[in-house]
């Protein structure tokens, strides 16, 4: 029943195809760090984009190195300024100083881009945005996500052979590393979980129809069918689990019920011997009908006509609450496969302090005064008890290591206090 984390899987994904990042990524972060270095140039930057009626209400953003969103980000803000850059080299002599070569003959910095890196960072840009927008559904804990996992996964593997086939060596490149990566988890049978499969055949506009038809587009004949048949055995399995334990809790009850309140008053005179066997016999009766009807309850869903597949606000929960006596114990299967979620809290998020303090507007903050800005915000959440400044003095001067309350050497300076 262990399900891995999506999310985690797909920034693995991109992390493998982005291991060796581009010159043009590297001098297109040059030039967004040379703008976001000072207010003048930005200032400066801000009216060449004025002049040049750039529509675009987005600034410019720098990028953290160790998340590949942000880079994603960055390269999306920066590419609709391709022309405000290229002006820069004309109009200001600062920005083309940046990327001078000094004395000993070594470029200062990597740049600036020229019209082949904004082209090649725009076509980075739409192949990032299919793998940010399948993290985000992936970490959406408001709705249903399970359903969704086979759709993106499909999406995925489609853009990542294209772009194995492309022309440009680096870009191929980068998608064989991505596919490879790709593979380890969703590409073998044996290291799947096919739960996630059997949430898309619950979902009533796609069904098993859908699964077999995407497989087929992916791989042979002859692996496809397996995958399908694999699929539908899983979905099989937990049917006729939830049928065993659904026989045990309800079917009895219901059958001493039934038997209660239909027996003839005459019966009652019957010897106890000759009753308890009929009651048997009638109970096991029932069982055999009842289970007929039940195990042709996963092919009649299956059977059935498939949703609009094009209405995406159908609430999947509430059909299957809706079709509850129709499917009862498919239903039931559906209400606990559906609830998984493909994606854990990212833990970044869930615990990282850092996260409120490194904003878009202090990227560039040195790790030295993000530490000290963490260890006050330490001290200013500990309500219970009252910091008193003047009391640390003494032990702060020359950089003297306090030990915060939950027990973190913490290495601060006067100059940030």
């Amino acid at each position: 029943m262990h399900v891995r984390c999506c999310a985690h899987i797909v920034n693995l994904i991109v992390c493998a195809g982005l291991k060796d990042i581009d010159d043009s990524v590297v001098k297109i972060r040059n030039a967004v760090r040379f703008v976001r270095s000072s207010p003048s140039r930005q200032l400066v930057f801000n009216q060449c984009a004025e002049r040049l009626k750039i529509g675009s209400k987005k600034s410019v953003c720098l990028d953290v190195a160790t998340r590949w969103n942000s880079t994603y980000m960055m390269l999306d803000a920066a590419a609709k300024f391709d022309v405000v850059f290229m002006r820069l080299e004309e109009t200001d002599p600062r920005y083309l100083s940046y990327f001078e070569v000094n004395s000993k003959g070594k470029q200062k910095n990597l740049g600036p881009p020229a019209l082949e890196d904004w082209e090649k960072a725009k076509s980075f840009v739409k192949f990032l945005k299919l793998f940010y927008m399948v993290t985000l559904k992936f970490s959406g804990s408001l709705y249903v996500t399970s359903n969704s996992f086979f759709h993106e996964l499909i999406s995925m593997h489609t853009s990542i052979s294209h772009l194995c086939r492309s022309e440009d060596v680096y870009v191929s490149k980068m998608a064989t590393n991505m596919m490879v990566k790709y593979k380890k988890y969703w590409g073998d049978q044996d290291t799947q979980n096919f739960l996630l499969y059997v949430a898309v055949v619950l979902d009533p506009r796609f069904k098993l129809k859908y699964v077999r038809f995407c497989f087929g587009r992916l791989y042979d004949v002859e692996e496809a069918d397996n995958f399908t048949i694999k699929v539908k055995d899983t979905l099989l399995r937990l049917f006729e689990h939830y049928m065993n334990v659904d026989e045990n809790v309800e079917v009895v009850d219901s059958v001493v019920t039934s038997i209660n309140e239909n027996v003839n008053v005459d019966l009652m005179a019957v010897n106890d011997d000759m009753l308890d066997d009929l009651a048997s016999e009638f109970i096991k009766h029932l069982e055999e009908e009842g289970g007929a009807q039940k195990k042709n309850e996963v092919e009649r869903y299956l059977s059935d006509d498939c949703e609009n597949p094009n209405n995406f606000k159908l609430d999947i929960l509430g059909w299957w609450r809706c079709n509850a006596t129709k499917y009862k114990i498919l239903s039931k299967v559906a209400q606990h496969v559906l609830a998984i979620p493909v994606s854990t809290v990212v833990s970044e998020a869930a615990f990282s302090t850092g996260g409120r303090i490194l904003d878009p507007f202090r990227s560039s903050l040195s790790p030295s005064t993000v530490q000290a800005l963490v260890c006050c915000q330490n001290w200013l959440s500990l309500a219970s008890i009252p910091i008193n400044i003047g009391n640390y003095m003494d032990y702060i001067e020359n950089s003297e290591i306090i030990e915060s309350e939950f027990g973190e050497s913490l290495k601060i300076s006067t100059d940030y206090l």
